[in-house]
């Protein structure tokens, strides 16, 4: 007996996992541009305050995923079979089916950013940032881990300067809260 699945089975349970998130997608960032929307700005006269990045990055987000969505539903309703294909599909070679290959990458960076989500707060911008990126980069890059150390701290330095000091935005401190 062998506890290897078939290849119809798993191909189409990553086909639903893949249609799931998929559509989880733009629930996903509307939340983010909810979320965004609720920061409070301080009251000065500035065109660029602390929800403006936030809101860009939600709003990128949601056309990206609506593409996205668009995308999937269409190579659904096309491998489906509808009994004449569209004329844009007709002209464009189809992938037989693309599907993700590597799925503990996949959970690993879902894991780290949710990591990130729930520790922004309690240990601050600076060590989060750089234990994300550090963990992302050397999850991809693993020889290259003194690289990873330098970028990450580099860059969460660098963009905790740049919002705190440059953009007077304020992020969470943290555990180095007695830098102040």
């Amino acid at each position: 007996m062998s506890d290897v699945r078939s290849p119809p089975i798993a191909g189409t349970l990553d086909r639903a996992v893949e249609t799931a998130f998929t559509v989880l997608l733009p629930v996903f960032s509307i939340l983010v541009i909810w979320q965004s929307a609720q920061v409070s700005e301080p009251p000065r006269n500035s065109v660029v305050g602390p929800r403006t990045f936030p809101l860009m990055v939600g709003w990128a987000m949601l056309g990206v995923s609506v593409m996205l969505l668009w995308q999937r539903l269409r190579a659904i309703l096309f491998r489906q079979g509808a009994a004449t294909a569209p004329s844009e599909f007709s002209e464009i070679q189809q992938p037989d089916d693309v599907s993700i290959s590597d799925w503990p990458a996949v959970y690993s960076v879902l894991g780290l950013f949710l990591a990130l989500c729930v520790l922004l707060e309690p240990v601050g911008f600076v060590a989060t940032i750089f234990l994300f990126l550090f963990g992302l980069s050397t999850l991809f890059s693993r020889r290259r881990w003194l690289l990873n150390l330098g970028v990450s701290l580099g860059f969460s330095l660098f963009f905790y300067y740049l919002f705190t000091q440059v953009l007077e935005s304020p992020l969470p401190k943290g555990i180095l809260s007695f830098l102040s």
